[in-house]
């Protein structure tokens, strides 16, 4: 089995529910007795914690990078990937080594298939082994799907991180605000300092409930306008003072110019990439992986009336609701992504017929841009965003 055929064997392996979102139930036995046959490597490593809604893996970025710049040597596990597995694991800029993805597979794959773990699981299991072996100071990892059931909820980290709570994976984690917060604060410790971005009043309320419960100490971050960063978008100053806060409260001696030098660098120090990112100048096109409605909302916000937006979405319950918050101000291109999850050509018309806007419909992602970028002039701005499996089949910019 060669590294190609290994991805290929992962790539039938569900993600972390089958793939009609039926009949999963989330539990962490076969996680623990997974990396119980491993050796338990998690034990070797000092943790840092990423759950929320949005902004997670910008945040571990930063945090990765500020400290790389102080001389630390760092691992981050961050999802989705976007074109190459291989982004999900990471040492500093370097992704996991080809070659350990093909043994670890290879090694494992009874045992993987005996317990049914699921693709999130075997590649989070797989960081923590790469990780372990690799002698870190620090490893950061970011939570997949909620947090209480989260495969990453076996890991005992040094600080733990909320950045926010929004509407995303109502299927799972509740129809409310506060239900996806509880599964959220799943990932607070006992006796172990939190890290709260959520401004909602009644949400940090009861994050407070919870970490008294635990005995955890709770930090609130305050936003920081004091650093540029090579990330852009409407999120990046809330992600940095997350991330300067995490490091805040390590009481790690960081110097002043080290802290400016990693917000500076994040894209050059951890490859980091679909995050506002600035793929051409005339017309503007940006690439943006914020795919549930409370990214989008903010996203399409800071968009000018004259603005084009390419979108593509999975088919899940809540992205129903994010038609609702398009502007007709907008032009829109909508088409499927490509994975078999996809929200078909015909469910978008049916959510958007109806609602007044100016768009059109395309079979691939790339016609759609295709035909967004000779709508377009030099002065006008073309927003591509939905789903980070959009971006998986442009290979042109």
């Amino acid at each position: 089995m060669n590294y190609e055929e290994s991805i290929e064997w992962l790539n039938t392996i569900p993600l972390s529910f089958d793939r009609e979102n039926k009949n999963y139930e989330f539990k962490l036995d076969g996680i623990k007795a997974f990396l119980s046959h491993l050796n338990n490597p998690q034990s070797n490593l000092k943790i840092i914690h990423v759950g929320g809604t949005n902004g997670k893996g910008s945040t571990c970025s930063v945090i990765s990078s500020v400290l790389q710049e102080s001389g630390f040597k760092i691992g981050a596990f961050t999802s989705p990937h976007i074109k190459d597995f291989r982004e999900r694991i990471r040492i500093g800029k370097d992704f996991i080594d080809r070659d350990f993805v093909r043994e670890f597979i290879m090694n494992n794959r009874f045992k993987i298939e005996s317990l049914g773990l699921t693709y999130f699981e075997i590649s989070f299991a797989m960081a923590v082994d790469y990780f372990s072996k690799n002698m870190l100071d620090y490893a950061i990892f970011e939570v997949g799907l909620g947090g209480r059931l989260d495969a990453t909820n076996v890991l005992e980290p040094l600080v733990s991180v909320i950045t926010n709570i929004g509407y995303d994976h109502k299927e799972f984690l509740g129809n409310s605000l506060e239900e996806i917060a509880m599964e959220k604060a799943g990932i607070i410790k006992h006796n172990t300092p939190v890290l709260i971005g959520e401004k909602n009043e009644k949400i940090r309320n009861l994050f407070k409930i919870e970490a008294c419960k635990k005995s955890a100490p709770i930090y609130f971050s305050k936003m920081s306008q004091e650093y540029k960063s090579d990330l852009t978008g409407p999120f990046i100053q809330k992600n940095i003072s997350l991330a300067l806060k995490t490091i805040d409260i390590l009481k790690l001696s960081i110097e002043r110019k080290d802290i400016q030098k990693g917000i500076l660098n994040v894209r050059e120090n951890t490859k980091i990439y679909g995050r506002w990112d600035l793929i051409r100048k005339k017309p503007k096109i940006i690439f943006d992986v914020g795919h549930n409605i409370s990214a989008l909302s903010i996203s399409i916000l800071n968009l000018e009336k004259s603005s084009k937006v390419v979108f593509g979405t999975l088919e899940k319950k809540d992205q129903h609701k994010i038609f609702k918050i398009f502007p007709t101000s907008l032009r829109y291109y909508f088409c499927p992504v490509p994975s078999i999850r996809s929200m078909s050509l015909e469910k978008i018309e049916s959510e958007v017929s109806q609602k007044g806007l100016n768009y059109s419909l395309h079979d691939s992602v790339s016609n759609a841009l295709d035909t967004a970028i000779k709508d377009s002039d030099g002065n006008d701005t073309i927003l591509v965003t939905g789903s980070t499996f959009l971006f998986s089949e442009i290979n042109k910019f």
